[in-house]
């Protein structure tokens, strides 16, 4: 059995690198960094595409920008792509629509479809109250997502990739436009897997919209599409008392909501029927049906522009 010369130094850790320097072993700025690096979590995605409720037209691009990312080394390597589009490898999807249609679901799905972990880079970890931070924190994402080989989704991307500003009056407004300008170059630079999420895609920079690999729209369900849902969101132990014709009069009352309100009125429908009789309770069609009605006085006044 071979041995190790007793001359052979161990092999030196790798050290951290930060916007391009090795940063040294126990700085503060090695410190900061992972103070960074420990704001993003790996998380084991749960969903599944085959659970994604969307239209066929959706399920058919998404399955095909799943082709691209797959067969990527095909594409630009061996049909020759990479010599005439050299920044083809990004690989950044823009899942856009009202809220509540799925952009979460389908995010972790394809990270689990991809065999990857999932890190979700939300609005509020990313942006900080201090000049510089925000841009520091754009890194240590894309760095987490490197080192983890984790799918990188960023939730309410409308904030992180909003036009940059012409007219420059203050600090923040400076801040606001490095911010920008970090994430362009990062997505450059990684050769891994963005998703973003947002319902206002119209709020975009140009120059972001040119970097997505493809824009994939999560509307509203239609009527087979909220059938499939209220199935999908009503557990088989969960205690219904429901006949076909009720099934379908929750598929025809929630016409115009997404599947995000469907979930809240089966969770608000069970625990109606649990304070009424306990856990030995029926959900009947009226719990459904209140809980609907609910959802829609909701979304009918809050957020609702002031007259």
């Amino acid at each position: 059995m071979a041995t190790e010369s007793p001359n052979t130094a161990p092999e030196a850790p790798a050290r951290p690198v930060l916007e391009g320097r090795v940063v040294p072993p126990g700085g503060a700025e090695a410190q900061d960094l992972a103070r960074r690096l420990a704001l993003f979590t790996v998380e084991a995605p749960r969903r599944r595409l085959a659970d994604l409720v969307v239209p066929d037209g959706t399920r058919r691009q998404i399955a095909a920008l799943l082709t691209k990312i797959r067969y990527h080394h095909v594409l630009y390597e061996d049909f020759g792509l990479g010599e005439i589009d050299p920044y083809g490898g990004r690989t950044a999807i823009n899942l856009y629509g009202p809220p509540g249609t799925g952009k979460s679901f389908a995010a972790e799905a394809l990270a689990h479809e991809l065999g990857l972990g999932l890190i979700r880079a939300n609005y509020a970890e990313i942006e900080s109250k201090f000049v510089g931070e925000t841009a520091k924190n754009i890194r240590a994402a894309f760095q987490k997502a490197r080192e983890a080989q984790a799918l990188l989704f960023f939730d309410e991307a409308d904030s992180i990739l909003g036009r940059r500003l012409s007219h420059i009056t203050q600090s923040t407004d400076h801040a606001v436009n490095v911010s920008r300008s970090v994430m362009l170059l990062e997505l450059d630079r990684f050769a891994g897997v963005t998703v973003f999420a947002t319902n206002l895609a119209a709020n975009y920079d140009t120059a972001f919209i040119r970097r997505i690999l493809g824009h994939v729209e999560m509307p509203l369900p239609d009527a087979a599409g909220r059938r499939q849902l209220w199935r999908y969101h009503v557990p088989a132990r969960m205690p219904v008392q429901l006949d076909a014709a009720d099934w379908e009069r929750l598929v025809t009352e929630t016409d115009g909501l997404a599947g995000g309100d469907i979930l809240n009125s089966v969770v608000a429908a069970a625990s109606a029927a649990l304070e009424r009789e306990g856990p030995a309770c029926r959900i009947t069609l009226a719990d459904f049906l209140a809980a609907i009605q609910a959802a829609k006085r909701a979304k009918a006044v809050i957020g609702r522009p002031a007259a």
